[in-house]
């Protein structure tokens, strides 16, 4: 079965993978990722794990025909997909962005794409989505707390089961987070975050 394009809507998350977009949308249309995959013309193969399991930092580039499908099965302006997907716009020399109007893609590791990836928060994501599914996101190494639910949210290359730490014992994680991405804000001179971090600021 292949989905009709535009017949459900599924919103990309910020700095979510192409990968795991794909994956929701085969989740929102009853199918198995493999079987939505099938839409695309793949020029290399999934990356897996020495111990054969696939990632989960896989990534997904698309040429231009790829970039419109994809949009037309999410339901989804291509403008919103550019700014919520970092890889949106990364091109690959295995796959030109002609080809025909062959929808196309190629496999990547998402660190090697656009920055370190990392699994999202479930809840997080099934409070703004309505369901609860696997997220991959590229993530920067500062900010892997999830401050409304305590969770430490662990690297996506690893080849382990579990995705986050529970820290909600520990507060002081979260809080340091929060005056990290302050002072972050205050070098970058966008002057302090909303957590009010400028009182630790002038400590430094």
């Amino acid at each position: 079965m292949t989905p009709r394009p535009g017949l459900l809507s599924t919103v990309p998350l910020q700095r979510e993978t192409t990968s795991s977009l794909i994956c929701r949308i085969a989740s929102r249309y009853g199918l198995e990722a493999k079987a939505l995959r099938s839409c695309w013309k793949w020029h290399s193969h999934q990356p897996r794990h020495d111990g054969g399991g696939a990632r989960a930092d896989a990534e997904v580039l698309l040429n231009t025909a790829g970039r419109q499908l994809l949009g037309g099965l999410c339901g989804v302006e291509e403008d919103v997909l550019a700014r919520a997907l970092p890889s949106w716009g990364h091109q690959d020399a295995k796959v030109p962005a002609e080809e025909g109007g062959v929808p196309a893609a190629v496999w990547r590791t998402g660190g090697t794409v656009a920055g370190p990836v990392a699994f999202g928060c479930r809840l997080c994501t099934a409070r703004r989505t309505g369901t609860v599914v696997r997220v991959v996101r590229y993530s920067p190494l500062w900010s892997r707390v999830c401050v409304r639910h305590g969770r430490w949210l662990l690297d996506a290359d690893a080849d382990q089961p579990y995705e986050y730490l529970d820290v909600r014992c520990l507060p002081e994680v979260a809080a340091a987070q929060r005056r990290w991405v302050g002072w972050r804000g205050a070098r970058c001179g966008r002057g302090p975050s909303r957590s009010g971090c400028s009182r630790w600021r002038t400590r430094w």
